[in-house]
């Protein structure tokens, strides 16, 4: 069974947004059961996540210092296993700049055996300013966060359909 997973990283709630959207899209296109796993906690990094072929995985994490946070480097490296499945990699960045944080998430989510279908970054506000992004994500934000989700979704259904790896 089709199941799209909503998986985030979020200290502020920003990034934690922008997958919501982004799956929930995506499983309405695919008519798709949706799962939700937030890996904030030390306990939440504990627990393998094991994926299949039949899963799109919108994974969401916060840009810190234009990288993937190094606190998470060893979660995402020693207990995810994608087994196949499609990714969507999404990064959330205080409007400053994601500089390598998206492929670096990508090629982390690859070697863990993910296909990558869509990526994308989004502003939200700074962890550290009121001033830097302030108010984002904005509606404009989710209406695009809404419209990625929706697109990596039809990709993956056409990949699927015809049995194609991505």
């Amino acid at each position: 069974m089709l199941t799209v997973h909503g998986v985030y990283f979020s200290a502020t709630g920003t990034t934690e947004k922008i997958v919501r959207c982004a799956a929930n899209a995506a499983a309405d296109f695919l008519g798709a059961k949706r799962r939700e796993f937030c890996f904030n906690l030390p306990r939440q990094r504990e627990q393998k996540l094991v994926f299949g072929k039949d899963d799109l995985v919108i994974f969401g994490i916060p840009v810190y210092a234009g990288r993937v946070p190094n606190l998470l480097l060893p979660y995402i490296k020693e207990k995810l296993s994608g087994g196949g499945a499609a990714a969507v990699p999404l990064v959330l960045f205080g409007n400053r700049n994601f500089d390598d944080a998206l492929i670096e998430l990508r090629d982390l989510l690859e070697v863990c055996g993910f296909r990558t279908v869509a990526a994308g970054a989004f502003v939200g506000e700074h962890a550290f300013s009121r001033v830097l992004g302030a108010g984002r994500p904005d509606e404009a934000d989710m209406a695009l966060a809404e419209e990625l989700g929706r697109r990596a979704a039809e990709l993956f259904s056409r990949f699927e359909s015809v049995n194609c790896p991505v």
